[in-house]
């Protein structure tokens, strides 16, 4: 079995060729193509049109009618830290995103850039760039304890997994199984992370699956207590690892070049690291400890 274990990362910044940007209609908040970076675009509007998932915790979700979690904080304190490179003083403005949406409104320019929780994959490089990454997480498959304590990867080989609708899962999943040489699992994709979690607790699927922090988090506000003594449990062994980056769109490095600087700028202050301590540190609900990981800043000069 492969094991994708803690690993060091290096920021890398996507070089893209030709410029892609994005204006602001006069009259309204509409976005549309145009010979303008949306560096520029930002700086003329005085307002970061941010998308942002509200559906996933830790990432981003609603709490006693509040937006709050580790994607929120994160774009606040990149926009806050913008203004140094925008000369001026900016606004933030939240656009509601899903899984399904996240890649799209960046593509139509309804956004200037989405967090929500995407994993960086060639197949949505070919569609928007990305930020270096500013967090890290792993996949492996959540299931019911009383069906077998300590269960790995290969037990599931042609079971029945579910899957968040319009997840990178979907693929990863099954490119592990191919690779190693076993019976392909059985995908059923549900509206929410909550839907397919409830179908895993009532045994109609025999487990489920998405980044780690989600569905540890997701169970856990569910009131399913997660690990060896709980009800639910995820393998040790992930199959595959996860880099999420800031979705921006294609081809305009100015942007781009400008917000990696950003979240290096927060790295390298220790703002990062206490908005991560705060989400998966070891008080938080799913400790995620950072080991190896970490950003690469930039070179001055």
């Amino acid at each position: 079995m492969k094991n994708y274990g803690i690993v060091g990362v290096t920021a890398v910044i996507f070089l893209g060729i030709g410029i892609h940007v994005w204006s602001v209609t006069k009259g309204s908040g509409d976005l549309t193509q145009d010979a303008t970076s949306t560096l520029q675009t930002v700086k003329d509007l005085g307002r970061v049109i941010v998308g942002i998932g509200q559906e996933a915790a830790p990432f981003g979700y609603m709490e006693n009618r509040e937006l709050v979690g580790f994607d929120v904080d994160i774009a606040r304190a990149m926009v806050r830290q913008l203004a140094r490179y925008a000369g001026r003083e900016l606004t933030i403005e939240f656009k509601p995103v899903s899984d399904e949406t996240r890649i799209g409104w960046v593509q139509s320019g309804q956004v200037h850039m989405s967090l929500c929780h995407t994993n960086n994959t060639r197949k949505r490089d070919a569609n928007i760039d990305f930020t270096v990454p500013y967090g890290w997480d792993g996949k492996g498959i959540l299931y019911k304890v009383s069906r077998g304590k300590g269960r790995n990867l290969d037990d599931f080989a042609g079971k029945v997994i579910g899957i968040k609708r319009s997840s990178s899962s979907e693929g990863e999943i099954q490119a592990y199984f191919k690779e190693e040489g076993a019976e392909a699992v059985r995908l059923k994709q549900y509206d929410s992370h909550i839907a397919g979690i409830q179908a895993l607790i009532d045994e109609q699927i025999d487990g489920f699956t998405d980044d780690n922090s989600i569905i540890i988090n997701t169970a856990m506000k569910a009131g399913h207590k997660v690990g060896p003594d709980g009800v639910l449990a995820v393998t040790v062994t992930p199959y595959s690892p996860a880099f999420f980056g800031v979705g921006v769109p294609e081809n305009d490095s100015d942007w781009r070049d400008s917000l990696n600087y950003c979240l290096h700028d927060l790295w390298t202050s220790g703002e990062f690291m206490k908005i991560y301590d705060k989400w998966f540190g070891p008080d938080s609900m799913c400790p995620v400890p950072m080991g190896d990981r970490r950003m690469e800043p930039f070179v001055n000069g």
